[in-house]
């Protein structure tokens, strides 16, 4: 039988240490070599091993502090990508939920080519007959100098001159002035036209009015008069009720009196300047035409009229002469609803209410015709021809539309436009998209025109 080395171990162990306990401490000796076996091998205690079963023991799952630290602001970067995720979103939503329903609309136009058959009648504002197109005027005074090298001087003696408008509040006839009728200022100047004038009769409570040029009865200075308040017409006074009614107005001051010695210029550079400030005159005015342009108002500047004015010259520092020139410029400015009427006419457009338009870089030219020439602007009616290509394009009332629209299913939308045949194409954008009606109240429904191509 096997000797049993692990009760002799222990009973040997517990033996000697009771004894060992009472002797001088003379410990035991070690088993022979030949009884150790792995049985009787004194295993000492390890704190090492002891951690690691405990470490052993732990779950498996289970995750150290330093790792749930490393986790937890990677946690929190995704809590708040999401929460950024779901704003945005938010937000998105929230546009389309406010936006403006809108509803584009295509309106009917026309292609419309002017040539030398394309004329026109222009009527006074107020002297219309039914349909007829009308025009006013607006006058401007537009000055420019130049100065060019004196040759010596010259003794002059100049009259002054200027405009003045002639009203005629006496009949609802006209009344023919002749030429050198005199016009008298209340101190007793007197000046003169150059030619015969007719002043259009008044209307109802309105005077009849003509814009004349006049000059000074002699020479001087003192012919310089300002703006004056009511020039008299001292061949009228046999008809006292005549001369007090048929009388005269100016805006602007009378110029270009001038009696004595002054610098004098060669007469080929005196020419020269005048003509080169009378071309800047005349561009400036072109601007100003154009500038009178806009929704309501068709100018065509060939159409207006310039009257140059030579002013006298003054002296410059080192030696030159300044030469003066004024240009007097009327502008007719004809109604852009009443024009486009005319021009649907010509064409032979079923509308009344319609807006020409041109392209880009596209201009329309107009010149006198006929009698125009002879006209008084702003009395007399006066022709004209019109060159060039345009659009006729229908006006569409965006007001009743959105009212037609309003609170209506968007299953309804082509045949309401169908009501409006100045339309010629539309499309509606409801938002909410959600949703499939107009809304309730027009004033949230945004009406856009856009441009088409014209219908040949």
């Amino acid at each position: 039988m096997a000797k049993d080395y692990l009760a002799d171990l222990l009973s040997q162990s517990e033996g000697g240490s009771r004894s060992n306990s009472r002797t001088s401490g003379h410990r035991p000796s070690q088993a022979s070599s030949s009884e150790r076996t792995i049985r009787n091998i004194t295993v000492p205690p390890h704190r090492g091993l002891h951690s690691d079963a405990n470490r052993t023991r732990q779950s498996p799952g289970s995750a150290s502090g330093e790792e749930r630290k490393g986790r937890g602001p990677q946690k929190r970067i995704w809590i708040w990508a999401a929460a950024l995720l779901a704003l945005l979103i938010l937000g998105a939503v929230a546009l389309l939920a406010f936006r403006d329903t809108t509803v584009t609309v295509i309106p009917v136009s026309r292609a419309v080519i002017f040539n030398e058959t394309s004329r026109f009648t222009a009527y006074p504002e107020g002297n219309l007959g039914v349909g007829a197109l009308s025009y006013t005027v607006s006058s401007i005074d537009i000055e420019d100098s130049k100065v060019v090298p004196s040759s010596g001087s010259e003794q002059v003696s100049e009259r002054a001159s200027g405009t003045i408008t002639v009203y005629n509040d006496y009949s609802s006839a006209s009344v023919q002035l002749l030429k050198n009728t005199r016009f008298a200022t209340p101190d007793g100047l007197i000046f003169r036209t150059p030619a015969a004038v007719v002043i259009p009769g008044k209307r109802g409570s309105t005077p009849g009015s003509v814009a004349v040029t006049v000059f000074a009865d002699e020479a001087g200075d003192k012919y310089n008069v300002g703006p004056v308040a009511k020039f008299t017409l001292p061949g009228l006074k046999s008809n006292a009720d005549m001369f007090a009614r048929v009388y005269a107005r100016s805006q602007n001051a009378m110029s270009g009196g001038f009696v004595g010695s002054r610098p004098s210029t060669a007469p080929g550079a005196l020419d020269a300047a005048r003509a080169e400030i009378r071309g800047q005159l005349e561009s400036k005015a072109r601007d100003s035409a154009r500038a009178l342009a806009s929704t309501t108002a068709t100018v065509f500047p060939d159409l207006m009229r310039i009257t140059y004015v030579s002013l006298t010259p003054t002296a410059e520092a080192g030696g030159g002469v300044r030469i003066h020139e004024k240009a007097h410029v009327e502008i007719p400015v004809l109604s852009a609803s009443s024009f486009a009427g005319a021009v649907a006419r010509m064409a032979g457009a079923d509308t009344e209410n319609a807006t020409i338009v041109t392209a880009d870089g596209e201009v329309l030219t107009a010149t006198p015709s006929g009698t125009t020439s002879s006209a008084t602007l702003g009395e007399d009616s006066f022709d004209f021809a019109v060159r060039g290509t345009a659009q006729i394009v229908w006006n569409v009332d965006v007001d009743a539309v959105a009212s037609a629209l309003a609170g209506r299913d968007q299953s309804a939308f082509q045949e309401i436009i169908k009501g409006f045949p100045n339309i010629q194409e539309a499309r509606a954008r409801i938002e909410p998209f959600w949703k499939g009606t107009f809304p309730q109240n027009p004033s949230d429904i945004n009406i856009e025109t856009a441009a088409a191509e014209p219908v040949k």
